[in-house]
């Protein structure tokens, strides 16, 4: 029981229960730039803690100072992305990095302009602080699952808490309901039908994902 992003990052969502939420905002928010949305928030600390390396790269900062404004970067994504905060300019810079996030190119791109740069020492400094982050981020992610309320008969993990933020986050933009409570007409296909053919038609490799989960 799963839907999926065009990039393949799986939500453990049912298809009535996700397009019921998307229908409410289509036609004007179409249900690829919400998953799209989700993905951005999924890469948010990521992003964060790659350009503020770069930057600290470029301005030749000490071996510390880039660990620890790496490290405070990526804290401020977690805090961002587990408190709800969806921030337009962030969207946009996980949207950047969502398309070469799964190629390691943003570490390779990191450690060769770090080494040019400052050396072992500030790719060794930036590196650390990022698997420290990352380990701080998969404890609070188990935390918040671990507390989180019962949605559908399972706890909300990180990446269904991250697609219904991008859910609010485009219902603010429209002014539409942002409560996740659906009634039963909404989770009905004649409800939701539309939308998820407008999905399929963008990405119809999506189809044989969603029915071997279904």
């Amino acid at each position: 029981m799963a839907i999926y992003t065009p990039q393949g990052l799986e939500i453990s969502l049912d298809v009535p229960t996700s397009f019921g939420l998307m229908a409410r905002l289509y036609p004007d928010i179409k249900p690829d730039s919400i998953l799209k949305t989700t993905e951005s928030i999924s890469v948010m600390t990521s992003s964060l803690g790659f350009v503020t390396g770069i930057l600290c790269f470029a301005l030749q900062l000490s071996p510390s100072n880039i660990a620890i404004c790496t490290l405070f970067a990526m804290t401020v994504g977690i805090l961002l992305t587990f408190s709800g905060i969806v921030w337009f300019p962030f969207i946009q810079l996980g949207a950047m990095f969502s398309h070469i996030y799964g190629l390691f190119l943003p570490t390779i791109i990191a450690v060769a302009i770090g080494f040019v740069l400052t050396g072992w020492a500030g790719v060794a400094s930036y590196m650390v602080s990022r698997i420290v982050a990352s380990v701080v981020s998969i404890l609070v992610s188990i935390g918040f699952t671990t507390q989180s309320s019962i949605y559908n008969g399972s706890r909300i993990s990180t990446a269904e808490r991250n697609f219904f933020n991008a859910y609010r986050y485009h219902a603010l933009q429209l002014g539409k309901l942002t409560s996740l409570e659906l009634s039963r007409d909404e989770l009905k296909e004649a409800y939701w039908g539309q939308t998820y053919q407008d999905l399929l038609r963008s990405h119809p490799n999506l189809q044989k994902r969603f029915l071997a989960d279904s």
